[in-house]
């Protein structure tokens, strides 16, 4: 038991030195520890209640039916919530509606630029295929192959390479397009319409 006691206190004495020693640099570590855990605490609520806040302000814009409101609560979110998963859908939600309304220059801004903002691949891939579409409508066919190309969500393979085989075919690049389409039947192995209809696109090609 004496022998015990002997090493706690030596243990002791060694760690009383090593603090001695090492006074300045403890007391350091332990503040910008404690600075560093408060800094992060803070930067985590204020990031929680910037996610509560644009979650309800893309609800309230899905809700109301002012369209001039709706504009103004998406150019909100766009400005101050840009780094919110919010921003971008509604960016798309309000390209949906001036498409709708056959305003399509406004329709492809605001798709341009949730592909370019969206912190969500789908999202993002969902913007570029929007925005593709318009421009594959519009005759802007290079320019519908390089926001196509940016569509990089698996979930949107099948529409990408419709989507590819549509571009190819308008510029009569038929092997290109009868390639894409083939992707995007095996993608949707014949179980739903657009599969139907992309058959009888590459059957149009043969």
């Amino acid at each position: 038991m004496a022998l015990d006691l002997k090493d706690e206190k030596d243990i002791n004495d060694k760690f009383s030195e090593f603090f001695i020693k090492n006074k300045r640099k403890i007391i350091l570590y332990s503040i910008i520890f404690i600075i560093f855990y408060f800094a992060s605490s803070f930067y985590m609520s204020q990031d929680e209640k910037k996610q509560l806040i644009a979650s309800d302000l893309y609800q309230r814009v899905q809700l109301i039916n002012d369209f001039n409101d709706k504009v103004i609560i998406v150019d909100k979110l766009k400005i101050d919530f840009a780094n919110t998963p919010y921003s971008s859908r509604a960016s798309i939600y309000l390209g949906n509606i001036y498409q709708k309304n056959k305003d399509f220059d406004k329709a492809k801004e605001n798709y341009r630029w949730a592909g370019e903002n969206a912190i969500e691949k789908s999202i993002a891939s969902l913007a570029n295929y929007q925005y593709a579409s318009m421009l594959l409508i519009q005759g802007s066919y290079d320019d519908s192959l390089l926001y196509a190309n940016k569509i990089n969500d698996f979930g949107f393979f099948g529409l990408k390479a419709d989507l590819l085989g549509d571009i190819n075919a308008k510029l009569e690049k038929k092997d290109e397009a009868r390639n894409f389409y083939k992707q995007a039947l095996d993608f949707y192995k014949d179980k739903n319409d657009l599969a139907k209809v992309i058959k009888i696109k590459l059957d149009a090609l043969n």
